[in-house]
């Protein structure tokens, strides 16, 4: 039985808060709001291994260095501290651990890490005796390990939780954990027992091992080709393949001995130590330097052919040009020819026709210089025509030169991807012929494992003997009689104690709805599910009378269940204001339902046969004698959670 001491903090000064508890009572933490007394279940179950710290941000967060717990683990004790996070972590991984007879709480320089969060859950789980659940395939047992965290969906009932009509347990609205509390619940229940894990992980080995033997014994029947077909069907795979020539155009035919010629095609295949033959391996030429190469020698090729062209074209219109010009020269002397017949005169006189004409001198002057001057051109042109023919000439032959040049290298290109396209054709018939020689290798290997087919056989035979005996000493059947039983326990406890309490249908039979999570009425009309129920004093009840059926018989059967549970505020319905919960002298309706509610969790809890722990915290204070008596701290006036030196 694992029960809560005390709840203990540690500031960041070194001071120590210390909240004694009472084992195997009702504890009722009574105050004001704000307080901190809901912070209770988070910081309880922080300590538990929870993966995040849910403690409210504020006072609390500003002032605790150190969350820490003092458990009764059956004869001995263990103290728990975990670090606060620091600011911006959800967590944090340094946990303190010290388990003794007796522990004395210690001071706060005593306190550093000796495990992390999962070294917590092993240790406290193993502190339980939770067995290890895992690999499991059997319909009804959990195919993971069950660790406390499991168990503490059952642990708490938190402010918010306890009056809801849709959840009836701790984070059953979070991804997933509705499913973990119905595979979970019948182990800790006891409808799964240990001997039931143990045989059910039997189970699921056997179940694992006889599918890996009956692949392998099938692969090798499938091998053992006694009639030949297979070894005929692979003589022409390998034929196709180029490993090896038929015999007749018909194929490989029953006169072959189509395993020696397997066997044959083996052996030159591979050489003494296993490796594929030198002789049979298919020569690789690289051709992507040279094919480089090539490409920008063409390159280099056709640039000198763009620059001898136009160094060519250059000239043609150089020679273009003077002929242009000797033309227009010879012509104009031509035209100018005439005027070797005017003879040079001295008078005004035309030579012709001996009229007189004013200054004719002159004009015929300036036409004998110009044809003067035409006459002169031929002999100042320069005579470069040879020269710049000869270097045509040459630049024809360099484009000449060109052009064959740029012929080779293409011839070159095309001769090496026609050799690449023969390798890749080379490559894919090798990759071909090594897949037929992998499956003539694999079919020959099992023409020789009849030994070891004979042997699997046994194997296979004595394995499924072991699994028809397990499977007898486990039956899903009996596991859900059991939980059926189990269950008719708890309603009929829930069903008597509803009659105690001021509810609505207290008269008609309660059951638990373990595939839906809810309580369920059976009234004379027919079923009724919580969330059709209204009032909601009627919520937070079904949730006591739930929660503490389930920890009487966790404690009574001794289940692997921290043997406490917490309710947060089972008040908050009937009392909406601080001022009432204080005015005992209040005489209405709800704070007598309230009170009978107290009275009620506080005589059940009484009357178990093993006693389990309480932990409320509530805003209600009653003087009755009953009530103070399960009154462990008051807060108000001042008084808190944090002391008010924090």
């Amino acid at each position: 039985m694992m029960q809560i001491r005390e709840i203990v903090l540690y500031s960041w000064t070194g001071q120590v808060r210390r909240l004694p508890l009472k084992l195997n009572s009702v504890n009722i933490i009574t105050g004001d709001s704000a307080t901190g007394k809901t912070a209770l279940t988070d910081i309880i179950d922080y300590c538990l291994g929870s993966g995040t710290c849910e403690v409210p941000q504020g006072r609390i967060t500003q002032t605790v260095s150190w969350y820490a717990l003092l458990l009764q683990v059956n004869d001995y004790q263990v103290f728990i501290a975990r670090q606060a996070p620091e600011a911006g972590a959800q967590s944090s991984q340094r946990v303190f651990v010290k388990q003794a007879k007796v522990v004395e709480i210690p001071q706060y320089q005593e306190i550093s890490p000796t495990t992390n969060a999962d070294g917590l859950i092993s240790i406290l789980s193993r502190l339980l005796d939770l067995p290890d659940t895992g690999d499991s395939n059997l319909r009804g047992i959990p195919n993971y390990s069950v660790t406390l965290r499991h168990a503490a969906f059952f642990l708490y009932q938190q402010q918010d939780e306890i009056i809801s009509r849709q959840r009836l347990f701790h984070r059953q609205g979070e991804p997933f954990v509705s499913n973990s509390i119905r595979e979970t619940l019948p182990f800790f229940l006891g409808a799964i027992t240990a001997e039931d894990v143990s045989s059910a992980r039997r189970i699921s080995r056997l179940k694992k091992r006889i599918k890996e033997i009956t692949k392998e014994a099938a692969e090798l029947r499938a091998a053992a080709d006694r009639g030949g077909e297979r070894a005929q069907q692979l003589l022409a795979e390998a034929a196709r393949a180029g490993l090896y020539t038929l015999i007749s155009t018909g194929g490989p035919t029953g006169n072959v001995n189509a395993i020696a010629e397997l066997r044959t095609i083996l052996t030159l295949r591979r050489g003494a130590d296993g490796a594929v033959s030198e002789h049979l391996r298919v020569p690789r030429i690289d051709g992507a330097d040279a094919r480089e190469s090539l490409r920008e020698e063409r390159e280099r090729i056709r640039a000198r052919s763009k620059l001898a062209q136009s160094s060519l074209e250059s000239i043609a219109t150089v020679l273009a040009d003077r002929r242009s010009f000797e033309r227009e020269v010879t012509e104009q002397h031509a035209r100018l020819s005439f005027v070797q017949l005017i003879p040079d005169a001295a008078t005004d006189e035309c030579p012709l026709c001996g009229s007189h004409v004013a200054g004719h001198n002159d004009a015929v002057s300036g036409l004998r210089e110009h044809f003067s001057a035409l006459n002169g051109i031929p002999q100042n042109l320069p005579s470069e025509s040879p020269r710049l023919k000869e270097l045509a000439d040459s630049l024809r032959r360099e484009i000449e030169e060109c052009q064959q040049e740029m012929r080779r290298t293409s011839a070159q290109l095309a001769a090496i991807e026609r050799a690449s396209e023969r390798d890749r054709s080379l490559a894919l018939q090798e990759n071909t012929q090594a897949a037929v020689i992998g499956r003539i290798d694999f079919y020959l290997d099992g023409l020789e494992s009849d030994e070891r087919l004979d042997l699997l056989t046994q194997q296979l035979e004595d394995l499924r003997i072991q699994l028809e005996l397990a499977e007898s000493e486990i039956d899903s059947e009996v596991i859900q009689d059991r939980m059926q039983s189990i269950l008719s326990r708890l309603n009929q406890l829930m069903t008597g104690w509803s009659n105690q309490l001021p509810i609505e249908h207290s008269n008609d039979p309660l059951r638990l709805d373990v595939k839906k999570l809810q309580v369920i009425v059976d009234t004379p009309s027919g079923p009724l599910a919580m969330p059709k129920i209204g009032s909601g004093q009627s919520w937070v009840a079904y949730h006591l009378l739930v929660h503490m059926a389930l920890h009487e018989w966790f404690a009574e059967h001794h289940r692997p269940v921290p043997g406490f549970v917490f309710f947060d505020q089972p008040s908050q319905v009937g009392f909406p204001a601080d001022s009432e919960y204080r005015d005992n002298r209040a005489s209405s309706g709800d704070r007598n339902s309230i009170a009978d509610t107290f009275r009620f969790i506080v005589d059940a809890a009484g009357r178990a046969a093993v006693p389990y722990q309480i932990i409320i915290a509530e805003h209600a204070d009653f003087e009755e004698e009953w009530f103070q008596d399960c009154v462990r701290e008051k807060w108000r006036n001042g008084q808190a959670l944090i002391p008010a030196d924090w």
